[in-house]
């Protein structure tokens, strides 16, 4: 690690340690449901059981993962039915709740609608969902709806919490499990995982965790069609050098040590690093036209994702209250290499009849022709520190009170360039030598919020709650795009006087620099009815939000915060003495200033822009039935309708008329009109899991089964080109495992994907569709049939 890293971690560490969640309290609270065979969660910055939170969420504990099998997000994600998900391989998943999925994936595009948590901070990432390896976990949390008031931004259409076990003072506790696996068409792997927690006195205990996890890969990298020959150049494409079977696999290790410290009776701290690696090869697409997990590409690709996160947290008593501050910093490095050879063989051939039009006109210095196919490379440093602080009365009074102050500052250091082996000097972008394009940009996001929440028992069965949060954004983007300035009007032919060369070779010169600033203020309403002994009844009015931004042409203007209301009804009910639950909701959203990302009609640059109004409407709900000792089933799904109200146009209008040329003249067209479904997320969603733990002579042994099952999903928003991409079929697996267990040792074997299914989890085009046509369509597949033998010792 760098001088400037170290740096950077003991500056933070410091600042950290003057003073930070309720650990201590949480931790005691929690194993006293936990002995009652009860969930808790803390969905509302405070200790409650399950069936007591007056929202919609679902979560699975320490048990729940385990008996899943749950290692990664794809793992947990299938449980649940709120949350959908488009991947495009390890660490590169975009996450929704309740349908709205108007994502993208640009480095200075909107923020996620989801926020992601790791413990008390946000580790949220623009399209890219951080993959916490998952042992030794409390809880994986799923909060649907905006929760505007206590989480803030990026929580717009729900809140995703991943919270890791804290050490105990209780006693010496640990587990060893090595996991022997294979994959259906591929090759095996293996995972060996670990934690200890030791009680270092009667008020210090640690905890330490570790893994390393190798999955082999199943995707084969076939030989191309003979004698495909660039137009321009006349240069024959051949990818034999990169010929080989299973190349997509994938390496991982990581860890997390925690110190917790009693410094009095009243009064915890909590220090915890976390910090992950991981390494993959090859494309986790197949293309349709070339086979089943078979692929042709013409350059090495290689994704290394490494991470790291140090947090503290201090919980203590002022007076009756708990004072909490929770803070962290976090960062993450993204590196990734991909063959973009398609794009360039593709186009040069449509564009055949004028070669200076497209630009692959490419010549090397001595002014031959020269292959254009190209590599993309891409660097993603991202930062974030966080820090809030907040107060919260007894939670036995009759008026209960959560508030607190929040600021983080969030930066992506990205560099993207395109570049095309032995390109001569005067078409490389200056100072790149070979790069045809490039995207180097700095971006920094500031957050600030107050927010107070008070929930008012009115008579001791019924409950009012009221939040609210006043929030700032400032976010601003510094940088380069485009090309080389004899080659294109977009590049260097926009730079910024003073700016060329500033910079030596990261970038050649500044043609992005610019703010956006914004605040409002987000409510909640809830209103909870105990109508009897397990019986919870509640409605909610609430609202979210996701920041304005910036773009990055210069003469783009920013776009506006987008706006989320939620009307909520819902139930949480117990029969039977506890042996059936029965949980649910229905709700309508209602989306406004909706961020949609478009194509500009001066340059082909996309744009983020507020292009109309959205809403979602629907029902989820999950089942939980113990008939008799040892039998459980569970079941959790979702219905939804999430479409545009408003019609989406190639060139947008406060109007939203397709009719209107575009600001330049240029004549409109529909891209989708009112009524189109969000692309990315399926409209129902089940899973289902039926268990039977039994006793077999001297060991405790089980059996399991789980179903799920998703219908179609929409591969983009504009009509032609999901018409033109297809759709991501309706599918069900199965998965299926067994096990026994004695004393301290267990052992258990899982069959994932038992029908070896081909079900879908993203589908596109590795260039646009309507050029490149149906042979440059990808599919990224759930995992095949996978199995996995499982030994563990606890101890």
């Amino acid at each position: 690690m760098s001088r400037t890293k170290i740096g950077t971690w003991g500056v933070s560490l410091t600042a950290l340690a003057l003073a930070a969640p309720l650990h201590a309290q949480v931790a005691g609270e929690a194993d006293t449901a936990a002995a009652a065979g009860e969930i808790v969660v803390t969905a509302q910055k405070r200790t409650e059981k399950l069936q007591d939170v007056p929202l919609s969420i679902q979560a699975l504990t320490t048990e729940a993962l385990e008996t899943r099998n749950v290692r990664n997000f794809n793992d947990y994600a299938k449980f649940l039915p709120s949350l959908s998900f488009s991947s495009y391989g390890p660490g590169q998943a975009e996450v929704y709740f309740r349908g709205l999925s108007n994502g993208n994936r640009l480095s200075t595009g909107s923020l996620p609608t989801v926020g992601v948590y790791l413990d008390e901070q946000p580790v949220t990432t623009i399209g890219s969902t951080v993959d916490v390896h998952i042992y030794d976990i409390a809880r994986v949390e799923a909060l649907s709806g905006p929760q505007g008031t206590l989480f803030g931004a990026s929580s717009e259409a729900g809140t995703l919490r991943i919270i890791t076990n804290k050490p105990s003072t209780s006693g010496f506790s640990g587990s060893a499990d090595l996991t022997l696996n294979t994959v259906a068409h591929g090759k095996a792997g293996g995972i060996a995982e670990s934690y200890i927690n030791v009680p270092l006195s009667n008020r210090v205990a640690l905890r330490v965790v570790g893994f390393y996890q190798y999955d082999g890969g199943y995707i084969d990298n076939i030989r191309a069609p003979r004698g495909e020959t660039y137009p321009t150049s006349g240069i024959v494409r051949d990818n034999k050098a990169l010929v080989g079977a299973d190349q997509n696999s994938i390496e991982a290790y990581g860890g997390r040590a925690a110190l917790k410290v009693d410094l009095d009776d009243n009064w915890t701290a909590t220090l915890t690093g976390i910090g992950q690696h991981q390494t993959s090869n090859g494309t986790f697409a197949y293309k349709p036209s070339r086979g089943d997990l078979k692929t042709s590409r013409y350059f090495p690709e290689r994704q290394q994702d490494k991470w790291a996160q140090a947090s503290l947290a201090i919980e203590g008593k002022v007076g009756t209250f708990d004072l909490t501050y929770a803070g962290a910093y976090f960062e993450r490095t993204a590196e990734y290499t991909s063959d973009y050879s398609d794009y360039a063989y593709l186009y040069d051939t449509y564009y055949a009849s004028s070669p200076d039009y497209f630009g692959n006109n490419f010549k090397d210095n001595a002014g031959n022709l020269i292959n254009p196919a190209q590599t993309v490379s891409q660097n993603e440093h991202f930062t974030k520190q966080s820090h809030e602080l907040r107060l919260a009365s007894p939670s036995t009074d009759r008026l209960r009170i959560v508030a607190g102050l929040f600021y983080q500052r969030q930066t992506n250091n990205w560099r993207n360039l395109y570049t095309v082996p032995n390109l001569a000097d005067a078409q490389s972008v200056t100072g790149l030598p070979g790069v045809n394009y490039a995207n180097i940009q700095f971006r920094t996001d500031r957050d600030y919020a107050a927010f107070a929440e008070a929930a008012l028992d009115i008579v001791p069965a019924l409950t009012l709650t009221a939040g609210l949060r006043g929030y700032k954004y400032d976010n601003g983007v510094v940088g380069f795009f485009g090309f080389n300035g004899t080659r294109s009007a977009v590049g260097e032919a926009l730079c910024f006087p003073g700016t060329v060369g500033a910079y030596g070779t990261q970038r050649p010169c500044d043609n992005i620099n610019t703010k956006a600033t914004g605040s409002g203020v987000r409510h909640k309403l809830n209103l909870s009815w105990k109508a009897a002994p397990g019986k919870l009844l509640y409605a909610t009015w609430s609202t979210g939000f996701r920041p304005g931004g910036i773009n990055r042409r210069p003469t783009a203007p920013p776009y506006a915060v987008e706006k989320l209301t939620n009307y909520e009804i819902g139930w949480k009910t117990s029969w039977l003495d506890g042996k059936v639950l029965f949980n649910g909701a229905v709700f309508l959203e209602k989306l406004t200033q909706a961020q949609f990302a478009v194509t500009s009609d001066q340059n082909g640059i996309t744009d983020i822009v507020n292009a109309g109004r959205a809403r979602s409407k629907g029902v989820e709900a999950d089942l939980t039935v113990r008939p008799a000792r040892g039998l459980s089933f569970q079941a959790s799904g979702t219905l939804v309708d999430a479409v545009i109200t408003t019609d989406l146009c190639k060139y947008t209008n406060s109007a939203f008329d397709c009719t209107i040329p575009s600001p330049s003249g240029n004549a409109n067209a529909l891209r989708a009109p009112a009524g189109t479904r969000f692309s990315g997320s399926p409209r129902f969603k089940v899973s289902a899991l039926a268990r039977y733990e039994f006793a077999m002579g001297m060991l405790d042994a089980f059996v399991q089964a789980a179903a799920f099952h998703q219908s179609s999903v929409t591969s983009a928003l504009e009509v032609e080109e999901a018409r033109l991409i297809g759709h991501q079929p309706t599918y069900t697996t199965v998965d299926l495992s067994a096990g026994v267990s004695r004393e301290n040792w267990s052992a258990s074997l899982t069959v994932e994907n038992v029908g070896d299914k081909r079900a879908q989890q993203s589908r596109g085009a590795t260039c646009s569709i309507t050029i490149c046509g149906p042979g440059s369509i990808v599919v990224y597949p759930l995992r095949p049939r996978f199995i996995s033998l499982r030994v563990g010792r606890r101890f």
